[in-house]
């Protein structure tokens, strides 16, 4: 164990001992500092009430804290009779409450909870102590408000789990350099075998020219992103009958996130942020300038950009037969905006227009971690 701990150690002929652990190593053997109160055996189950004082006898004891209401602690089983490297083991911990009749009491849960995306926390990363390649350590805070509220985004109303530390399942804010994300009694995989992935890029370029080139400003930069995620990421649900966002269309689960925001700068070109396979689609609709941001939709608004992910090698009208037209390949064509020589419509000044952002996403498998955002580049 990494930490060193302190250690009972119970033997299959009833032999009580004290340890004191060292780092992946047996440590050494202590004074007693329990009192054997009771050793039972029933069938094949032996039970030991010991007590001790809370004060450890040194350094190399456990010391209680009886101000502390929780106290961590691991369980390991043994492989054989005596005292040896353990074949499994958990980590847990006890909760210590009051009891008797002049008992203060505990507060076991907030008299009145944070409302739901209110609250706030850390994840703490625990690496395996017996695990020499889990090497991860640290912690990432996650705040209030993660999600926005309405009309930036219906995560909130739809109760999606990424909004709230205390229904957190997994995504962008879990993953970190060297975070393992399995259970702590699973061991890490191929660690002498480092996964290797392949990645292809194409850049057509064209020398610079002042005289003809207008620079660029990545939207992001200058508050023009279309993010209606929290910012960016949440969770597609496993669909069924009633869950919010849900629906079925052609037999198959699609789920739906929307939000409106005002536009900002003059647009060149628009990417959506989204991942494969669970994307579908992503759209934006400018809306007339007398709908108020919060009744913007995809009804009363005009359909400026959508993007949808098309498959090479699948003959898709959109790639068929040109360079991106490969098997095993996604082309995710964005909205460009330019000179009408190149058959281009003019950029849209979108400042102080309100813009509606639909996302969908297929929903056959809960999907954690995608992500839902706009990303222009716009004139400086």
């Amino acid at each position: 164990m990494a930490d060193t701990p302190w250690t009972i150690v119970m033997e299959a002929d009833g032999n009580v001992s004290e340890h004191k652990l060292g780092n992946q190593a047996p440590g050494t053997v202590l004074g007693s500092s329990v009192v054997v109160v009771s050793n039972i055996v029933s069938g094949s189950l032996r039970t030991v009430v010991m007590t001790r004082p809370f004060k450890g006898k040194t350094s190399q004891y456990y010391t209680f804290n009886p101000t502390s209401g929780t106290i961590p602690f691991i369980n390991a089983v043994g492989s054989g009779p005596k005292y040896a490297y353990h074949k499994s083991k958990l980590p847990s911990s006890i909760s210590l409450l009051p009891v008797g009749t002049d008992a203060a009491g505990a507060c076991i849960c907030p008299e009145q909870p944070k409302k739901f995306g209110q609250a706030s926390g850390s994840l703490v990363y625990h690496p395996v102590a017996n695990q020499s390649q889990d090497t991860g350590s640290g912690a990432v805070g996650f705040g209030a408000g993660k999600c926005k509220d309405w009309p930036s985004t219906n995560l909130m109303q739809q109760q999606n789990p990424t909004c709230d530390i205390r229904h957190y399942k997994g995504g962008q804010w879990a993953c970190h350099h060297m975070w393992s994300l399995l259970d702590a009694d699973q061991p890490i995989p191929w660690s002498d075998q480092p996964l290797v992935f392949h990645h292809k890029y194409r850049f057509w370029v064209q020398p610079f020219q002042p005289s003809y080139h207008t620079p660029l400003v990545l939207g992001e930069t200058v508050g023009s992103a279309l993010l209606i995620g929290s910012p960016w990421e949440y969770d597609v649900p496993e669909c069924d009958h009633g869950v919010p966002g849900c629906s079925l269309v052609k037999g198959t689960w699609i789920h739906t996130v929307v939000g409106s925001t005002m536009g900002q700068h003059n647009f060149s070109a628009l990417n959506f942020h989204c991942h494969a396979p669970t994307c579908l689609s992503m759209e934006v609709y400018r809306c007339d300038r007398s709908v108020s941001v919060g009744d913007c939709n995809s009804s009363v608004g005009e359909l400026i950009c959508r993007e949808e992910p098309v498959y090479g090698g699948t003959q898709a009208p959109a790639i068929n037969a040109t360079r991106f037209d490969e098997p095993g390949y996604i082309a995710i064509p964005d909205c460009f905006w330019g000179p009408a020589e190149f058959g281009l419509e003019a950029p849209p000044d979108l400042t102080g227009w309100p813009l509606h952002m639909v996302k969908t996403a297929n929903a056959t498998w809960g999907h954690y971690g995608e992500m839902a955002g706009g990303q222009p580049w716009v004139f400086g």
